[in-house]
């Protein structure tokens, strides 16, 4: 009998194990890899830990939520893919749930040689608890009908992944 408990405890415990062996280290950053050829775009992500108050009184009880914070560079204009006006930024927790990031041009006082302008934009309310295979997109968008176009960068959260106390 005491062997089939420690058996059955064991096995219990894997999966506490291994949750903890994927939880994820923040703050951490990505690195968005394109998706198309497209010379010199390049982009990345990062996610933090935020405290935000409830309300903007000073007393105001604080709750922490997950901030992921996109930065793209050289991307073309976006009605270079055909009938699109922005980018937006894109995570999701695959078969569960997704935020859109609002993404803003930055204005260059001296744009680059390279071509392509900067984009931003920065989405810091989820509650959610991210995983290793959460992914971040830029995505093209249209404004006008709220169409969500292909993907121009991603990657998923695996290098952030904390093992042993460690990131990977």
């Amino acid at each position: 009998m005491k062997r089939f408990l420690m058996i059955l405890i064991v096995f219990l415990s894997l999966p506490l194990f291994e949750a903890h062996a994927e939880s994820l280290s923040y703050p951490c950053s990505i690195l968005l890899e394109p998706v198309k050829e497209i010379p010199n775009m390049q982009g990345t992500a990062i996610i933090t830990k935020v405290k935000k108050p409830y309300t903007a009184e000073p007393d105001s009880p604080v709750r922490e939520r997950t901030a992921i914070g996109i930065y793209a560079d050289w991307v073309p204009q976006p009605s270079e893919f055909g009938d699109y006006d922005q980018y937006e930024g894109f995570a999701e927790i695959p078969g569960v749930i997704s935020w859109r990031i609002k993404m803003y041009p930055v204005k260059e006082e001296q744009p680059s040689i390279f071509g392509g302008i900067p984009w931003v934009g920065k989405f810091d309310e989820i509650s959610a608890e991210l995983s290793p295979d959460a992914i971040v997109q830029l995505r093209l968008s249209n404004s006008r009908s709220g169409t969500l176009g292909p993907v121009i960068l991603q990657n998923t959260l695996k290098g952030c992944v904390r093992q042993g106390g460690r990131s990977a």
